[in-house]
């Protein structure tokens, strides 16, 4: 059994280290190609992303802790091949996007419909036969116009005449009216050709033998996909990550606390949200409730409580408040503010780079929520858009606080890294504990990509992302978009400086956001003419 099972485990080492990483590439590149209009790129990278991992889904683990959200590439793919002018491609695409948002699939099909040409109506000649035009009443010679008779109408039965033989066939002294009419005259018989005859085949195997050889392969392939799961699992959690955390029930209790519990609003890599209504007040409330498996956890319990209590001690206009921190004993649990509306991910994913005015403006009341939580000694470690809601009085940050609670205390691989590649400052690799400055970077690159429409830095994996935050120079700003002011993309370089020292403090990056010079500068002037 050993011998057989040997192999199993470098197949699964070679599977996981080739899935994530290339699909990941392929749906980033996709996305990529997409907002930047070449739509054949973008094509062909979507195709990549289904033939690596071929099940859509609003939420698909990547690594880590981390989620790839609204993973649709099918309407993707549609889109792609619409701006190409494929058409039937596009509604074949479409055809392979059930369950996927309505929304967005209604309004490609109203676009192709829209962009195929009119047809013809049949003409009616082809069922009708005109009828010739008759003449004027003095002409006797034209006579009365006859309708054709219609295919689809049966005509009325015509009296059958007696038809005359040719001379040649009657026979002397009898008469032309007896002479038998052609459907009595017998047609002689088709001579009709044997079909050939077959060789008999071999008989048919018993039907037990089918049955049987299809259970054993059934169970041989049930058992391999057990080994490789388990192996996997073990590969992943030896080596700083793993896949999907263990299941747990799928719905969560009727009632937690004074809260009924409703739909999944999100699931992340320690817990899950719910959307939940007090049941004294009925309020609407955002449940966050840890993973069942995260529960045997002491320490877990404890520190999810104690970031619970200093979130619900910060008050500020652009931070989503935790309205309730949860029980002192017990399951933990805490109830935030429900605010519906896009996150900034799910707008810079849908619109690419944003208008400049209104990048500045979240930039601004992110900072302000920023710079109010590190005045109180609170890091959110983990700022991205997705934790960026937009709502209409502002833009809210939520999760801050919490993202503490996975840190180094709580992890018992070899290494793990918290947070996001795309937004993570170069210290939050090295260090366990960063400062203030992490979150001013990645308020930095989450700018850079509002105004660029792409992150600064990107790669095929993770660690190559990562590696670029810590050695490479980010890319001009102004290159990529000549409209943004020499003043805001100075402010974007100083907070993406590589040495934490050197970064803007939380009070300048709020002068400098609110003051008019960083929009007032405009876009440097080309030579004389």
């Amino acid at each position: 059994m050993r011998a057989r099972a040997g192999w199993l485990l470098p197949a699964a080492i070679a599977l996981l280290a080739q899935e994530q990483p290339t699909f990941y590439a392929a749906w980033q590149d996709g996305l990529d190609a997409e907002h930047a209009g070449r739509w054949q790129e973008a094509a062909a990278a979507y195709r990549r992303a289904l033939v690596l991992r071929p099940a859509p889904s609003a939420r698909i683990f990547t690594y880590g802790n981390n989620l790839l959200q609204d993973y649709y590439p099918h309407t993707r793919l549609a889109r792609c091949l619409m701006e190409l002018g494929d058409l039937d491609g596009a509604e074949a695409a479409l055809a392979e996007a059930q369950g996927e948002p309505e929304g967005p699939r209604n309004a490609l099909v109203a676009r192709i419909h829209a962009l195929r040409p009119a047809r013809p109506a049949p003409a009616d000649a082809a069922r009708t036969v005109a009828a010739p035009t008759p003449g004027p009443a003095s002409d006797p010679v034209s006579p009365p116009a006859v309708p054709a008779p219609s295919p689809l109408v049966p005509s009325p039965p015509v009296p059958e005449e007696p038809v005359a033989l040719p001379a040649s066939r009657t026979e002397p002294g009898q008469p032309a009216a007896a002479q038998p009419r052609p459907s009595e005259i017998p047609s002689e018989p088709t001579p009709r050709t044997a079909p050939p005859v077959e060789p008999p085949g071999p008989p048919p195997l018993p039907r037990w033998i089918p049955w049987a050889v299809g259970l054993g392969l059934a169970a041989a392939g049930l058992s391999a996909w057990v080994r490789w799961r388990r192996r996997r699992a073990l590969f992943g959690r030896s080596h700083g990550f793993s896949s999907r955390p263990p299941a747990g029930p799928l719905e969560p209790p009727h009632e937690v606390g004074p809260y009924r519990v409703g739909p999944l609003l999100g699931r992340g890599g320690f817990s899950s949200t719910y959307l939940a209504w007090h049941v004294e007040t009925g309020r609407d409330v955002a449940l966050k409730l840890p993973h069942p498996h995260r529960l045997d956890d002491l320490e877990f319990r404890r520190r999810f409580r104690q970031e619970a209590q200093i979130g619900a001690r910060l008050e500020h206009p652009n931070l989503v408040r935790i309205l309730d921190p949860g029980p002192a004993e017990g399951a933990p649990y805490l109830a935030m503010e429900y605010l519906p509306g896009r996150t900034l991910d799910q707008r810079l994913k849908e619109e690419g780079a944003l208008p400049v005015e209104e990048a500045r403006t979240i930039a601004l009341q992110v900072a302000q929520a920023m710079a109010y939580a590190h005045g109180l000694g609170v890091v959110h470690r983990d700022l991205k858009p997705g934790n960026i809601v937009l709502t209409p009085f502002g833009a809210r940050v939520m999760d801050l606080g919490i993202a503490r609670v996975m840190d180094a205390a709580t992890v018992t691989t070899t290494y793990a890294f918290l947070g996001t590649p795309l937004y993570a400052a170069p210290e939050a690799q090295l260090k366990t504990h960063v400062g203030p400055a992490a979150d001013r970077y990645s308020l930095g690159v989450i700018l850079f990509h509002m105004l660029a429409g792409v992150p600064p830095f990107q790669g095929e994996t993770p660690f190559e992302i990562l590696d670029r935050h810590r050695a490479s120079p980010p890319p001009d700003l102004r290159a990529l978009r000549p409209e943004v002011p020499a003043a805001l993309a100075r402010l974007v370089a100083r907070l993406m400086d590589k040495e934490p020292d050197q970064r803007p403090e939380d009070g300048e990056v709020v002068n400098l956001l609110m003051g008019s010079a960083a929009l007032s500068d405009p876009p440097e002037a080309g030579p004389p003419r």
